[in-house]
């Protein structure tokens, strides 16, 4: 794959549009015309299309741009820390990105455009579900591989575990517009005791 290096400008000018991408998907849905997005983002249609050629993949980049965002791109077995305390932090990260008003207005989006648009829904999943469960998957994978975890089931299926586990009801509530009016401290006693359940179930026992 080759890796296309852009000038501090035309950098500049795909951010803009970025920024202003994300926050008509989120205002008004994926509706949006390129030409309103060009508009916001201060350049020409044109300059537009020659960073993204299609609004799906305009659409995909900015879910993709709010992962890394919220640090959930990267290889988590990079991460040299114990695996609790990466499982842990990774958990927060997670959720804290759920809780944002853009990712709610994209999983909508998503959910409402299921019919005249299927490829969005692939897409959403693609760009976000899915790429976090294959990254928390590989991550479990390794500490099988070292004789740390036991997990009997596939562990695409112990990382959906761990992700649903991790919505929580605050997740829940809030898509369904609800505030649930919880702390940062019982979010993250929540989530941690979602870890501990895990690894007391698949942790190797001495």
């Amino acid at each position: 794959m080759v890796t296309v290096v852009l000038s501090p400008r035309s950098e500049q000018k795909r951010q803009q549009i970025l920024q202003a991408a994300g926050e008509l998907f989120c205002e008004q849905g994926y509706a949006i015309s390129m030409d309103a997005i060009a508009v916001k983002a201060q350049v020409s249609k044109q300059t537009v299309y020659s960073h993204f050629k299609t609004k799906d993949e305009l659409f995909e980049t900015c879910i993709k741009a709010k992962c890394s965002e919220n640090q959930l791109d990267g290889r988590l077995v990079d991460d040299p820390r114990p695996i609790r305390e990466v499982l842990c932090d990774f958990a927060f990260s997670f959720q804290s990105m759920l809780l944002t008003k853009e990712a709610q207005h994209t999983y909508k989006t998503a959910i409402s455009q299921r019919d005249s648009h299927p490829q969005l829904a692939k897409v959403y999943l693609s760009a976000g579900p899915k790429a976090t469960a294959d990254m928390l998957a590989d991550y479990i994978q390794y500490f099988v591989d070292k004789g740390v975890l036991n997990v009997p089931i596939p562990v695409h299926e112990a990382a959906m575990q761990l992700l649903l586990m991790w919505h929580g009801r605050i997740v829940y509530w809030s898509y369904l517009g609800e505030v649930n009016g919880e702390t940062e401290e019982e979010r993250r006693t929540y989530l941690n005791s979602c870890v501990d359940l895990f690894l007391a179930g698949y942790k190797v026992k001495p």
